[in-house]
């Protein structure tokens, strides 16, 4: 007798079955014979490389020098796809031809799955709708609002950190310590998001009190659904052909502790959203003095929106529903807090491996400091030349997220900026795209085109900013990006629409760290890995396979230079 449990196991290795073969029968092809890869797996084909955490990063830059600006790479069940860092075709897929490039049907399904109806996870009509109600809100005018409550958040990084390294250094020494600097760069952000936000405080700063489910939820999401992401057209699979509840028995019944872990952070985001959002509707009904009383003053991104709903409330073409308002506060937390946690991570430790560079952005800071008689407003945050030229070149050359995918609707082709090779030896100028065929943009290897930046391509040379005007070769290129010549941001109408947020909470934390300790290697722990996931984190060497990122770092805390006078 075959029990209940044991049933829906084999019930589950049935249709896994019947999805590989289904699958490989139906699986897209390239129209042309593109050159690319071996599949390194006979089912996964090359993604336990593409996705592989410790050695993905190394494995796309491999790629992109060996094969080129358009060939293909092998995926689940002999699926083909086209990895593209060719601007002049990435021009259509992400500006000219949105109409047939959308995301794909797996990452759309992960996104709602996690965060719900937020603009990320919706398209077609819906998306503009979203947006257009959304983008005044991350615009320069509502950012420079924002940017007291920025400098809130930098001055209690920086106080937590003081007091972090006078709690570990030697009596009679220099204030200095060893720090986990990824803790206290990825708590910032957090706090930075869920304030300028959400407003809402997750206390990420406050070393007293331990931290809430909420918080751990959010931190955690990114690199604990990346690795499963080789897997996701199974389970877009399963939510177009399989009831409900068997979907619902299937993940209660899966044997992966990654699985039952991602769906118990889910929860917990969609639990807390629902009772953030609930209190602050409330408030709104109460009038401005309730709100003005609330976390961020009511100046946060989600209570400027809110309000902007309900007074469309009238109006059902402008007007949101509660569930699509509701879906941008998990998709903000997400798409605000990991990517600028990974990029400021990535700026301290190129500061810390360039002393330098770290001393010259210090002298720029004090030479503001001292013209300026006090607190930096948004445009001497946005506009401080060294600062800014080590914010774009770290975004350059360590784009938070290294990919993205989009998929065609219809057959097309488009047009390439110079001839590829083929695998039979012809030479193509135009490339046919197959229907239903996934498109990997190619971010990083854009950023990193040597033809495009010259051969110092993959060096931190934060001085290529400062020089007047891009150089030809920049211009030439025509990358369709929506930030200084890359795809950091990616391009077009689903770029990324919190780029000044971003901004403004990077370089406000980033000032007070630096103006106030030194950073350099840690003694021992010299050696930095950075992997690949939905953002690139760091890892010590020998421990890449840990899910929690770790980037030690020397701290030495500066002698004070008026600094609280300045405040």
């Amino acid at each position: 007798m075959i029990d209940k449990a044991n049933a829906v196991l084999l019930a589950a290795l049935v249709t896994v079955c019947a999805l590989y073969s289904a699958w490989r029968r139906h699986a897209v092809k390239c129209v042309v014979p593109l050159r690319g890869p071996a599949p390194s797996s006979f089912l996964l084909g090359n993604s336990p490389d593409l996705y592989s955490g410790p050695h993905g990063l190394a494995y796309h830059h491999t790629l992109a020098a060996t094969y080129g600006r358009a060939f293909k790479v092998h995926m689940l069940a002999g699926e083909e796809q086209i990895y593209l860092s060719d601007t002049r075709a990435l021009h259509h897929v992400l500006v000219r031809d949105t109409h047939v490039f959308d995301e794909t049907p797996a990452m759309m399904s992960e996104f709602y799955y996690c965060f719900g109806p937020g603009l990320i996870s919706v398209h077609g009509d819906t998306h503009k709708k979203q947006r257009k109600m959304i983008q005044p809100l991350f615009g320069a005018a509502h950012m420079r609002v924002l940017t007291p409550t920025f400098w809130d958040i930098a001055y209690q990084a920086r106080d937590v950190i003081r007091a972090k390294v006078a709690c570990a250094s030697d009596a009679g020494k220099a204030p200095s310590a060893v720090l986990d600097l990824w803790k206290w760069s990825s708590r910032a952000a957090l706090e930075g998001v869920g304030v300028g936000a959400l407003g809402y405080s997750f206390d990420a700063l406050d070393d007293e009190t331990e931290d809430n489910a909420y918080m751990v939820a959010a931190r955690e999401l990114p690199y604990t659904v990346y690795p499963l992401r080789k897997f996701m057209p199974i389970c877009v699979w399963c939510m177009r052909n399989l009831p409900v509840w068997l979907q619902r028995a299937l993940a209660r019944v899966t044997p992966v502790p990654r699985v039952q872990k991602v769906c118990r952070i889910v929860e917990t985001l969609q639990r807390n959203s629902e009772a953030l959002y609930a209190a602050k509707k409330a408030a709104l009904r109460e009038g401005d003095a309730e709100v003005a009383a609330q976390v961020g003053a009511g100046n946060d991104v989600m209570s400027v929106l809110m309000k902007a709903n309900m007074a469309a409330a009238a109006n059902e073409k402008e007007c949101l529903p509660d569930d699509e308002v509701m879906g941008q506060m998990n998709t903000l937390i997400s798409a605000a807090h990991d990517t600028t946690s990974s990029a400021l991570a990535h700026m301290i430790y190129c500061l810390a491996q360039d002393l330098p560079r770290q001393r010259r952005l210090r002298e720029e800071l004090a030479q503001a400091r001292s013209d300026t008689f006090g607190e930096f407003d948004y445009h001497t945050v946005t506009t401080l030349p060294f600062l800014d030229a080590c914010y774009r070149e770290t975004l350059r050359l360590y784009a938070p997220a290294s990919f993205q995918h989009r998929t065609a609707t219809e057959a097309i082709t488009v047009p390439l900026s110079a001839p590829i090779e083929l695998s039979n030896g012809e030479l193509i100028s135009a490339l046919p795209i197959a229907k239903g065929q996934t498109v990997v943009v190619a971010i990083e290897a854009v950023n990193r085109d040597p033809a495009i930046w010259g051969p110092d391509a993959d060096t931190w040379l934060p001085e290529r900013w400062l020089t007047k005007g891009s150089p030809a070769s920049v211009q030439a290129a025509g990358v369709p990006g929506a930030f200084s010549h890359t795809l950091t941001f990616l391009g077009g109408n689903r770029s990324c629409i919190g780029m000044k947020f971003s901004e403004i909470e990077l370089k406000t934390i980033l000032i007070a760290l630096v103006e106030n300790f030194e950073f350099a290697p840690a003694p021992g722990q010299e050696e930095v890995k950075w992997r690949l996931s939905l953002v690139q984190t760091p890892a010590q060497p020998g421990r890449e396979h840990l899910d929690e990122p770790e980037l030690p770092l020397l701290v030495t805390t500066m002698k004070p230079r008026s600094v609280d006078a300045l405040e």
